[in-house]
């Protein structure tokens, strides 16, 4: 009862954000696009260490890369480095409802990056508030029949990859579904 209590409390603040919100669409290539949201999943170090390289190999390329990642503990993991350009969520920045309290996080919904890559197959609720809320003007990732309305490009990948094979087949679609 209380599950279904706080899912409800999360869909009627997501809808009530949403009416005001206003998103343009456009599918630039992956060497067009100049801006990246990133949203990954830091739950242990390995997951982490995927997601550096991803995010040094977008660097690499002169890419501006920004970055927010879930941990879910209290406190922050050894394993997660600090940087001007990530945010990470874990338990005491979301509330009951699993709405992010973060104000990091709010600036990334505000920002019109070029592409919003979901790393994490929609693993948690402020994910699917990120995905949905985010003026990202494109929006790739898998996940649940929930979160696949959300997402301009989808892709049907089974649970349990690597975020780095998802970031691959996110920038082929990308190219594959350019608008020329």
């Amino acid at each position: 009862m209380l599950k279904k209590f706080r899912h409800n409390k999360f869909q009627k603040a997501l809808t009530l954000r949403k009416a005001d919100e206003k998103r343009l669409i456009i599918n630039k290539g992956f060497e067009e696009s100049e801006s990246f949201l990133l949203l990954f999943d830091c739950t242990s170090e390995e997951k982490f260490n995927e997601f550096s390289r991803i995010q040094s190999s977008l660097q690499i390329k002169n890419k501006i890369v920004h970055a927010i990642g879930f941990h879910g503990l209290s406190a922050l993991p050894a394993w997660c480095k600090q940087s001007i350009h990530t945010a990470y969520i874990g338990k005491n920045d979301i509330n009951s409802s699993g709405i992010p309290s973060d104000d990091l996080v709010e600036d990334s919904l505000n920002t019109p990056f070029d592409v919003l890559i979901d790393l994490t197959y929609c693993m948690h609720p402020v994910f699917h508030w990120i995905i949905t809320l985010s003026n990202a003007y494109l929006k790739i990732g898998a996940g649940d029949n929930k979160i696949q309305q959300k997402l301009d490009i989808y892709i049907d990948i089974p649970n349990g990859k690597t975020q780095e094979e998802l970031f691959s087949l996110a920038t082929q679609y990308q190219n594959m579904f350019q608008k020329k």
